[in-house]
């Protein structure tokens, strides 16, 4: 869309949305602005493949700077100072996970590399297009939840390498993800609670013990899975801000029964449910979950649902919300905004007499 860029065209000029939309300007050819949901930019385009190149945010940038910058920058590329970066889809991911692994918990990008592999495109990552990524992406229309974060890990890539001048543009930038999806919520009744907490409770194994804490602690299934023995300190669940999925550290005493489940386990190795290699935390939870559902004869569920199952009877039993979400370590609700800033008590004593009175509360099932 082609436009006379001014200050004031440029105020009245309102944010998509969603997705961008861009702006020539009239004056200088090549040199418009990118207004996308949450800001504006100033971009160039130039080359023979028509790259963009971002020159600055509204109004950090002012439009007399951004133009002179733009006309600086055209007049250098017409004498081949700024060459078409030729990259490949899969060096691209190579550097992307580098910069990854730099920023982010080992499973996020663990994940990334999983679903960035499944797209597998054997061409330079400017050729790539729309077509191409939804002609994989429906490959998996069967498992709709990972066809979305499939989408969501591609999304975020290409966002990257637009920030990086690898793409002028990213081709699903403005697209939604593929698969419509309810949000769960699948709490376990009482009965069925029950069936569960006896089974695992007096079948121990590795798995049964697994999911007993995540019954009686209501932690995430990652927080659980992968525990170490020095995260256990004076009675307490104490996990680093690299541990959980909002960053902050977390703190969380355990009831008599959690601590069993812990001391009588095996302390060999760093982890307290390891997997086949001593080394690393297990990770065959689908394959035995499977094998707990046939035994159990209980309707489906999912180890999250223990979670909402663990938040839905604390309010049952007359906990307060507060005390709740500070046990499941929630950064919104009570805790977000100013409350969060300024409230600083740790509630350990609350959390403990909540776990005690769930406790007795599974006992008594």
């Amino acid at each position: 869309m082609k436009t006379h860029l001014t200050d004031m065209a440029i105020k009245k000029l309102t944010h998509p949305p969603h997705g961008q939309v861009t702006y020539w300007d009239q004056a200088t050819p090549g040199f418009g602005l990118r207004c996308s949901p949450k800001c504006k930019s100033f971009v160039v385009m130039f080359g023979e493949k028509r790259r963009l190149k971002t020159l600055g945010r509204y109004p950090s940038l002012t439009l007399q700077n951004a133009r002179q910058s733009a006309r600086l920058f055209l007049s250098e590329a017409s004498f081949g100072k700024h060459q078409d970066v030729t990259i490949t889809y899969d060096q691209a991911v190579a550097r992307f996970l580098t910069d990854c692994e730099s920023r982010l918990r080992p499973l996020t990008v663990r994940e990334y590399r999983r679903h960035l592999k499944f797209f597998a495109f054997a061409k330079h990552l400017a050729d790539i297009e729309r077509s191409d990524i939804f002609a994989k992406l429906e490959e998996l229309r069967s498992t709709p939840t990972n066809q979305n974060y499939a989408f969501t890990a591609m999304k975020v890539f290409l966002n990257w390498c637009v920030r990086n001048q690898y793409l002028p543009h990213n081709p699903i930038g403005a697209e939604k993800k593929p698969a419509r999806l309810r949000s769960r919520d699948r709490v376990l009744n009482d009965d069925e609670l029950r069936v569960l907490y006896r089974h695992v409770t007096k079948n121990r194994d590795l798995f049964n013990d697994l999911v007993a804490l995540l019954i009686l602690t209501g932690q995430r299934k990652s927080e659980i899975g992968n525990l170490r023995w020095d995260e256990i300190d004076q009675g307490c669940l104490v996990l680093s801000g690299d541990r959980t999925k909002n960053h902050r550290a977390h703190t969380l005493p355990l009831p008599k029964t959690a601590l069993h489940f812990i001391e009588t386990r095996s302390g060999v190795g760093t982890y307290v449910f390891p997997g086949r290699d001593a080394s690393r935390p297990f990770n065959g939870f689908r394959r035995v979950k499977n094998k707990l559902d046939k035994v159990l004869g209980i309707d489906h569920f999912t180890l999250h649902d223990l979670r909402r199952t663990f938040s839905s009877n604390m309010a049952r039993l007359g906990v307060p919300i507060h005390v709740t979400e500070k046990m499941l370590n929630h950064q919104s609700g009570s805790f977000g905004g100013v409350a969060g800033v300024y409230n600083r008590h740790g509630y350990r004593e609350e959390m403990l007499a909540a776990m005690q009175e769930y406790e007795s509360f599974l006992n008594r099932l």
